[in-house]
């Protein structure tokens, strides 16, 4: 491993809003995160597993951490934050793989709580200000997970051949982006399991994964999902918006639905049970390997739960599914709060039409 202080290579920037936080700098083109005055504190070179296990753990506001392309098997896991001005970048090209093939643990585990971090292709535990981009998550229980870690920017990541879950914010875990990446060949081997995106927690995981000793829901809320590839062979919902989750955004998608497998209720590209997010501009597609029956749905897991949700402008090619590009089944229950689809959305091959509900 090799460290270098000082200054790093200067490049436009880009702002990247983060709803209800701050904004974080992003190099365009590299991924590489600058400080305030456009200058990277330390850059990190790592061509081992047990040189990222040291730069994780060494982890300063303002690193660059360099992965050479290759294999990087262990368990990796940050605990150290970056800050506003000076995020910690991990970044890589695509041929740069970490994974978990002996589904070891990340020790850090909270008291009181029957929670394990095992299996976990990279876990954020606890921090802020990471900037993850451009590398690969393979052969892993669960690709990359965010527990209590806010305020960090996933971009042009690859998450693939996961027994389980793609990506998963929970724990709290709210404003953070995952932009430009692409999820798929989840669920290797539980295919009810395998969601692409999971954002929060179902209510059953409240008590591990909820606020206030586990009796309040996971308000992992304001995530933004923007601009991915998710699927083929997702085998469960390419997206799962879980109750208890409020106000985000996932917009610009490319669904493919092909590889749901109908286990555990996953039928659609997308199961909204949290309220108030904003769907638009995605892309849907299904040509009929799988079991989808709906591109979109809404679920009422909890009282008040599935409501204030906004359709808008998404194009859905269900490729002669039985059901509706948007399926709102439990509008009676959301009172003043309602779910909205608006009469720009598009929809063919879906038996039953755009949606169940009335357009606006």
């Amino acid at each position: 491993m090799s460290v270098t202080k000082g200054h790093g290579v200067r490049s436009r920037r880009a702002l990247i809003g983060v709803t209800g936080s701050v904004l974080g700098l992003i190099a365009l083109g590299t991924g590489i995160s600058y400080g305030a005055e456009g200058d990277a504190l330390r850059a990190v070179s790592v061509d081992s597993a047990a040189e990222l296990t040291a730069a994780l753990a060494d982890a300063e506001p303002g690193d660059v951490i360099t992965l050479a392309s290759g294999t990087y098997d262990g368990t990796f896991f940050a605990t150290r934050s970056g800050t506003d001005d000076a995020p910690i970048t991990l970044t890589g090209p695509r041929t740069a793989v970490l994974s978990n093939t002996e589904r070891g643990c990340d020790p850090n585990v909270p008291e009181g709580r029957d929670v394990k971090y095992c299996g976990l292709g990279l876990h954020l535990n606890n921090v802020s200000g990471w900037h993850l981009t451009g590398f690969s998550v393979r052969d892993a229980a669960k690709g990359i997970v965010l527990d209590g870690s806010s305020n960090n920017v996933l971009d042009g990541v690859e998450v693939s051949d996961v027994e389980d879950e793609g990506i998963h914010f929970r724990t709290s875990s709210s404003d953070n982006i995952l932009r430009n990446s692409s999820v798929h060949d989840t669920g290797t081997k539980q295919p009810g399991f395998g969601e692409g995106v999971y954002l929060g927690s179902a209510v059953s995981n409240w008590p591990k994964f909820g606020e206030d000793g586990g009796d309040s829901p996971d308000r992992s809320d304001r995530n933004q999902v923007i601009d991915n590839e998710i699927g083929p062979n997702v085998t469960a919902e390419l997206i799962d918006i879980k109750e208890g989750t409020v106000d985000g955004v996932i917009s610009g998608n490319t669904f493919d639905g092909d590889g749901i497998t109908g286990d555990h209720f996953s039928d659609s590209w997308i199961d909204a049970k949290g309220n108030d997010y904003i769907l638009e501009e995605n892309i849907g597609t299904f040509t009929g390997d799988g079991e989808v029956v709906d591109g979109y749905q809404t679920h009422q897991q909890v009282p008040g739960a599935g409501c204030g949700n906004t359709w808008r402008a998404n194009e859905s090619d269900l490729g002669g599914a039985s059901g509706f590009a948007i399926n709102v089944t439990n509008q009676s229950k959301c009172g003043t709060n309602p779910n909205v689809v608006s009469s720009d959305n598009t929809v063919t091959g879906a038996d039953k039409g755009l949606t169940n509900i009335s357009t606006g």
